[in-house]
């Protein structure tokens, strides 16, 4: 897999099946799968990651995790991959969010983020709310 940088922004929304596009500049990226996480103490987003970009974020920010002597980070590990799905998007790049659109508060219009390496799906009243709070631009 070659190395995308995600960005942009987009405004999609969710269909009443609670599947979501994704941009039609990555749609070929993902077309082999998308691994979508709410990580349980991070933004209140979903991530979309590239199954390779996903295996080397685990490899760099869980695998180290002392699973075995420290129960925080046992958790940590099992609130991540209990939040996880696999998905395979459809011949229109849509993917099914599942369970992840209650975790994110998803509803109707969502925004959609390159964060360099993954995606995020935001709801825009929660994003917009977020850039105001560190004092970014209005999206």
């Amino acid at each position: 897999m070659e190395e995308v940088l995600l960005s942009g922004t987009f405004e999609h929304s969710l269909d009443p099946k609670g599947r979501v596009t994704l941009p039609a500049r990555y749609r070929e990226y993902f077309q082999s799968g998308a691994v979508l996480v709410s990580f349980p103490d991070g933004e209140p987003c979903v991530s979309v990651f590239h199954p390779d970009t996903w295996k080397k974020f685990d490899a760099r920010n869980i695998e180290p995790l002392d699973t075995f002597n420290d129960p925080a980070a046992a958790w940590r590990a099992r609130s991540i991959y209990m939040n996880q799905d696999v998905v395979d998007p459809d011949g229109q790049g849509r993917v099914q969010l599942g369970k992840q659109i209650e975790k994110a508060g998803l509803s109707g219009k969502v925004i959609i983020i390159g964060a360099r390496t993954h995606l995020e799906i935001w709801d825009p009243d929660t994003f917009a709310q977020r850039m105001a709070q560190m004092g970014g631009r209005d999206a």
